[in-house]
This record gives C-alpha cells, sequence and structure tokens, in this order.
C-alpha cells in the first residue's frame, strides 16, 4: 500500500504490509549457480563447458600440481540451513511486532470508527475521481481520431483542387458542352481536333474529381458535428473533475482533524516501527551471508574442479609423450629388424622348409628305416665290446646261466642247442604305410606345391624339393611372396570365410556340417595334390583327403 496524503511518514512506515522473503535477496547468481548444480542436468554442464577457460591459462602444466580437496556440500547445507533457521526466527520476531503495531492502529484501520469512516468516503472520493479521469482520457483520445481524420480530408482536397481552374461539377459540364459543340460545328485542322479531344478528356476527369471532393465535403462537415459534440463532452467531464476534488479537498480536512487527535499514540508506533525495521536490517544481513557462503562454495567448487582439469590434462600430455616415445622405440627396433632380416640370405626359412620336407621323405619312405635301425644297434654293439676287457682261460666257458625252476640260485650248465627247425622264420617285409598329415599339407601349400598323395609320388615330390630350394636361393629379396606372407594371407581369408558363415543361417551351420564340429571330410575342404596323379585319390571322392 502506497502512503496516502493525509498520511504521516510514521503512520506509513507501521502500516505497511510485512516484506515476503521473496523480496530479500538470497536468490543471487551464486546462489542460483549452486541450484543448478543440484538440479544438475546434462544442459546445464554443456553450456557451462562452452564458457569454460582453457586449462593452459589456468595452470603451469609442465609443473607439479597441487591436488584441492572437493569442498564438502553436506557440511555447506548444514551451514545454509542454520542460517535459514535463524532467518526463519527473525521473521516470527517481525510479524510479532507487526501485530502489535495493527493493534495499536487498529481504531485508525477499522472501518467502524470515525477515522475508518472518514478514510473510507475519501477513498471512495479518490476512487470517482480517477475513473472520471479515465474517462476523460478515452473522450481525449476520440477527439485526437476525430481531428486527425479531418485534417486528412483537408490536405486530400487541398491537393485535389491544386491542379483545376474548374470545381465546381455544374461548370465543368457546361464547359465540356461548349468544346463538344464546337468539335462538332467547326472546322479546324486535325493537329487542333486532338487538341480539343484531350481538354475534353482533362475537363471529364476534373469532374470526377470535382464530385468526389463534393462526397469528401460531406463527410467533413460530420467529423466537424461529431468533434464539437466530444468536446462538449470533454468540457463537461472536466466541470465534474473540478467538483469532486472539491469534494475531496473538503473530506482530506475532516479526516487531517481527526488524525491530529491521536498524535499521542504514534510514540509507541514510532518505537515498535524502528524495532520492526531493526529486525529487516538483521535479516538482510542474514540473506548477504547466505549469498556470500553460497559465492565462496562455488569458488572452492570451480577451483577443484580446475584443479582436476588440470592434472587430466597433465597426465594426457604424459601419456602422449610415452606413447610417442614408444612408438619411436618401436619405430627403431622395426627398422633395426629390417636391418638384420636385409643381412639374412634371401628366403632362408622357404630354403630350410625345403630341406626339413625333402629330408623327411627320404628317411620316411624312401630309405628302409629296419636297415638303419639294425645298422645303429651293430654299431652301438661294436662300441660296447670295445670297452670289455676279454678274459683268458675263463673256467665258465662254454656255459650258460639259467635259473632251475622253482630256485631262485643261479647255475651255469651247457645250453640246449637250438636245433635247425625251431628257427623262427623271418617275416616277410612290409612296405611302409604312406600317410601325411595335415601339418604337411599347409607346409607345402606355403610352398605352392602339391605334396605326395602316393608312395610312388614321393620320390618326384623330392625332387621338386629340391628344386624349389636352389629356385629360392636364385630369387631376388620381395620378388615372390614368402611363407609368412602366405600364412598371413591364408590367416586373414579363413577369418573372413568364418564370418560370412556366421551369418549364413539361423542356426549357425554351414554347409550341413553340424555346429560347432570340424571335419575335414566335407566338401568344405579340396585336395592339394592335383587328381590325375597316379594312384592317387579320385577328385570327386572327398572321403581320402589327407589319408
Amino acid at each position: 500500500s502506497t502512503m496516502t496524503d493525509e498520511q504521516t511518514p510514521t503512520e506509513a512506515a507501521a502500516t505497511t504490509e510485512p516484506v515476503a522473503d521473496e523480496t530479500s535477496p538470497p536468490e543471487n547468481d551464486a546462489a542460483a549457480a549452486v541450484d543448478d548444480e543440484k538440479r544438475g542436468g546434462k544442459r546445464g554442464r554443456k553450456f557451462e563447458k562452452k564458457d569454460e577457460v582453457p586449462i593452459e591459462e589456468l595452470f603451469d602444466l609442465s609443473q607439479p600440481i597441487k591436488r584441492v580437496e572437493r569442498p564438502s556440500k553436506d557440511a555447506h547445507e548444514a551451514t545454509l540451513n542454520a542460517l535459514d533457521a535463524d532467518i526463519e526466527t527473525l521473521k516470527t520476531t517481525r510479524l510479532a511486532l507487526q501485530t502489535k503495531i495493527d493493534a495499536v492502529l487498529g481504531n485508525n484501520r477499522n472501518k467502524n470508527t470515525p477515522i475508518g469512516r472518514e478514510r473510507e468516503a475519501l477513498n471512495k472520493l479518490k476512487n470517482r475521481k480517477g475513473l472520471m479521469i479515465e474517462q476523460k482520457r478515452q473522450i481525449r483520445t476520440k477527439l485526437e481520431i476525430i481531428k486527425a481524420k479531418s485534417d486528412r480530408l483537408i490536405g486530400d482536397a487541398k491537393s485535389a483542387r491544386g491542379g483545376m481552374k474548374l470545381t465546381n461539377a455544374a461548370d465543368i459540364e457546361k464547359e465540356i458542352s461548349k468544346l463538344q459543340r464546337k468539335q462538332e460545328t467547326s472546322s479546324m485542322s486535325l493537329a487542333d481536333e486532338k487538341k480539343l479531344i484531350k481538354d475534353i478528356e482533362a475537363l471529364q476527369a476534373a469532374k470526377r474529381t470535382a464530385v468526389e471532393l463534393k462526397s469528401k465535403q460531406g463527410d467533413l462537415d460530420s467529423l466537424k458535428e461529431e468533434r464539437k459534440t466530444v468536446q462538449a463532452d470533454l468540457t463537461a467531464k472536466d466541470k465534474e473533475i473540478d467538483t469532486i476534488q472539491k469534494e475531496i479537498d473538503a473530506q482530506s480536512k475532516v479526516f487531517k482533524a481527526l488524525m491530529d487527535k491521536q498524535s499521542s499514540e504514534r510514540g509507541t508506533v514510532d518505537k515498535l516501527v524502528e524495532e520492526r525495521d531493526a529486525i529487516k536490517i538483521q535479516m538482510d544481513e542474514k540473506f548477504k551471508e547466505k549469498t556470500a557462503l553460497r559465492t565462496q562454495f562455488r569458488e572452492q567448487t570451480n577451483d577443484w574442479y580446475n584443479t582436476n582439469r588440470a592434472i587430466k590434462a597433465q597426465r594426457q600430455i604424459q601419456y602422449e609423450e610415452e606413447k610417442k616415445r614408444r612408438e619411436e622405440e618401436h619405430a627403431a627396433w622395426l627398422k633395426k629388424q629390417e636391418e638384420e632380416e636385409l643381412k639374412k640370405t634371401p628366403y632362408e626359412e622357404e630354403m630350410a622348409l625345403c630341406e626339413y620336407l625333402a629330408d623327411y621323405l627320404e628317411k620316411t619312405y624312401l630309405v628302409d628305416a629296419s636297415a638303419i635301425k639294425a645298422q645303429k644297434e651293430e654299431e652301438a654293439e661294436k662300441k660296447a665290446k670295445a670297452d670289455v676287457v676279454a678274459v683268458k682261460d675263463d673256467p665258465f666257458a662254454g656255459l650258460k646261466a639259467f635259473n632251475k625252476k622253482g630256485d631262485e640260485e643261479i647255475y651255469f650248465g651247457k645250453g640246449k642247442g637250438s636245433s635247425g627247425n625251431n628257427k623262427k622264420k623271418s617275416k616277410a617285409k612290409k612296405a611302409p604305410t604312406f600317410t601325411l598329415n595335415l601339418d604337411l599339407f599347409e607346409q607345402f601349400g606355403l610352398l605352392s606345391l602339391n605334396p605326395p598323395t602316393n608312395l610312388e609320388g614321393v620320390s618326384a615330390s623330392v625332387e621338386e624339393l629340391k628344386a624349389k630350394k636352389v629356385w629360392y636361393s636364385e630369387q631376388p629379396r620381395g620378388s615372390v611372396p614368402t611363407a609368412k606372407d602366405i600364412r598371413k594371407a591364408n590367416s586373414e581369408a579363413a577369418a573372413k570365410s568364418r564370418g560370412d558363415k556366421s551369418v549364413k543361417g539361423n542356426n549357425g551351420t554351414a554347409r550341413g556340417g553340424k555346429k560347432g564340429n570340424f571335419t575335414i571330410s566335407n566338401d568344405d575342404f579340396a585336395p592339394l595334390a592335383g587328381a590325375g596323379e597316379a594312384g592317387g585319390a579320385s577328385g570327386s571322392d572327398s572321403s581320402n583327403w589327407g589319408r
């Protein structure tokens, strides 16, 4: 409520309504920032990052950074809650003082008292005056609109009459008839006739303009009449406002006289108002303290956040430096490996593989294994005899040690001679069985050669391996793929094939095979040897592949 003309400053202060909390200054930028942090949406953090200062401007990342502890949010909230409790206590005290002020001034504020009735009458008069002023403002607005319309019509008429010699429609019609009669009755040249026709057309246009001006003149006359009526209403409203103002002045004098009679009570009211204002100041101090705490908490949180940013950035720099160092070391190691590889004989691994496979096939299938074994046993026996000293005059010469049945003692005696009938017949020598495992198939594939599929093809395969070894020794480095390159390409092709098969069907099976089972007998594996070799398995019979 605003102070009236008849109220003193003391009474106005006493009768002022209590100020709500929202008018005090607890809500500021710092508090709003903390509240936003409480609400803590991703959107808020996203917009804050746009305004972040680059961490290089805040810290020297080349130096050690001291870690900052994160401020306790719980302690901060506890302090704010204590301040809120103090503010609530002050609000309660302030409300009690306001109640006392209302009790002291209650006879003045009550409408049933003489002062209350006079105040109510004065307020009614002021409200009537305000309503009349609003009505006067509306009448004045209407008058300004009429005036603007009249000025526009007058201006249009002046601009239209500016190029006209005749403004009366009857005079223009007479002039047109005169020129038409002259055209019909007089003989003239073609140029004069054209000029005459143009004059007639100009007069006809002027006639139309004159008719329009006459109609606008009627509108202008009606606007003038309307303007006079509105002006009269405005004058009458001014008289009504003057009359009500006289009534307000008289009522104000009566109300002021009643207020002066109760001046003895104002001392008590002034004291209560001072106490209320003092509490209001204390509340403002509490609000300022709350704001300062929120600002301090926000600054500490920002310091902690920026320190963490700096530590992360420093770790990232260290990580990148370490990564760069490792990459340089790895590049140097690779270069060293390449240099060592260049020092080696080209295709050394492939030539060794050729030699190994040729040696394996020769020892397994082209050389008699039993003869080699007998030769080794004979050499071992000779070596053992060379280490034994021969006994002279041996009493046990010609005797053989044996055990009697049932006795544990050893006796010497002449052994039973073996008869020729009991000699065991030597078994006929069997040809070695020809088999190749999967590793040999793969190793032949690395050399781009076909493995032998039967015993008869072993000799030719050995010769191919020896020729391949010689061929590798003649090739310059990098001219043909190495076994390592072929192995890598096969691995990539197998991985791609597994990826393609994994999308076939919903049950994960491939070409009739059960899920998870591996078999070499199905059609997914082709034989490495040619189907037309002598004694080889037929290309259409996949059951013998790998055997």
